[in-house]
């Protein structure tokens, strides 16, 4: 198998542009071709899944048959896999007033909008671990990666106002370590399958960092390193969030809660934002009709108007029939 990666050339066909970035593709025998992508519609458009008829495969400038060469997006378990984290604070302000109940019913919606059930056809596609923070050094685990809803909210279910007697808040270094078990996540699948993967985390807080362990500086310089395939969104709750900083921690997206009554729908809202950022992710594979030598190949998305696409190359040397798009 071999993996190469190219360049984009999104362009503009009289019509708004679609962004499509090529994240991973690999070769293999006898003659497939797995291109792991990217597709931004624009925010009007967030929640459009295109279809296999939505692209186009060149070979070496020449349009190759989708239907003579199978080429089809693969959905299923096994082809891809959105992993998530959802970050919660449990310092004393939350878990000593009225406001946990409140926040443990918007994680559960959070959850159960998010995550398929079993028997969906995206059942498998995605995983979510909980974690939580105080004033600690290290984060906490409350519930490890699964794909089954029930056992993230399960999870929540179990909080109460004994889960920590730290009433500081470690917010900074909540960041840099969500990020940094998501960044292992990711790797992890990537090194030990073929699954195309990418990440989220999801960061909820009701004040600012009080501990002082690591600077608000060095939190956000670890947000803006962040792959780009990494997904960071922020709730905040109240008027003692440092919202600015909360906007720049959600890069992808920032909801606030005036109060907790309020959370449910900021957090569905958040929930929306990250179904759409799962559903800009394809796998699409195709079947070669080359046999040898150095190839380019461009992939066009076109949607309406809107029209986008990328470039890369591929060996063909050792390609022979027999090649099936399950």
């Amino acid at each position: 198998m071999m993996i190469f990666t190219g360049c984009d050339s999104s362009k503009n066909n009289g019509g708004e542009e679609v962004e499509i970035n090529l994240i991973e593709a690999k070769t293999e025998v006898p003659s497939k071709i797995r291109l792991f992508f990217k597709v931004d519609l624009g925010e009007a458009h967030q929640f459009t899944t295109l279809e296999p008829s939505d692209f186009e495969i060149y070979e070496d400038g020449s349009q190759i048959s989708r239907l003579e060469s199978q080429a089809d997006i693969q959905r299923e378990s096994g082809d891809f896999l959105y992993s998530s984290i959802l970050m919660l604070d449990l310092s004393g302000s939350i878990l000593n007033n009225a406001d946990l109940p409140k926040l443990k019913e918007a994680a559960t919606t959070f959850i159960d909008r998010t995550m398929p059930e079993e028997g969906e056809s995206l059942y498998g596609t995605q995983e979510m671990a909980v974690y939580w923070f105080d004033g600690e050094k290290n984060v906490h685990p409350l519930v490890s990666y699964t794909h089954e809803g029930d056992s993230l909210i399960s999870g929540i279910e179990s909080i109460n106002e004994d889960i920590s007697n730290d009433v500081s808040t470690n917010l900074n270094g909540a960041v840099i370590q969500g990020l940094s078990i998501m960044d292992g996540r990711v790797k992890e699948i990537r090194e030990d399958s073929d699954i195309a993967t990418a990440g989220s985390m999801v960061l909820f807080t009701d004040g600012t960092d009080q501990a002082g362990r690591v600077s608000t500086s060095t939190a956000l310089d670890s947000v803006n390193a962040a792959s780009d395939e990494y997904s960071l969104f922020s709730i905040g709750l109240g008027g003692e969030i440092d919202q600015e900083v909360l906007e720049s921690f959600g890069k992808d997206g920032f909801e606030l809660a005036e109060d907790s009554l309020a959370l449910n729908e900021t957090f569905l809202a958040v929930a929306e934002r990250l179904e759409a950022e799962s559903n800009s992710y394809y796998v699409l594979e195709y079947c070669s009709p080359k046999r040898s030598g150095q190839h380019t190949l461009e992939l066009r998305a076109i949607y309406e108007d809107k029209f986008g696409s990328f470039q890369t190359e591929f060996s063909a040397e050792g390609f022979t029939g027999g090649c099936s798009v399950d």
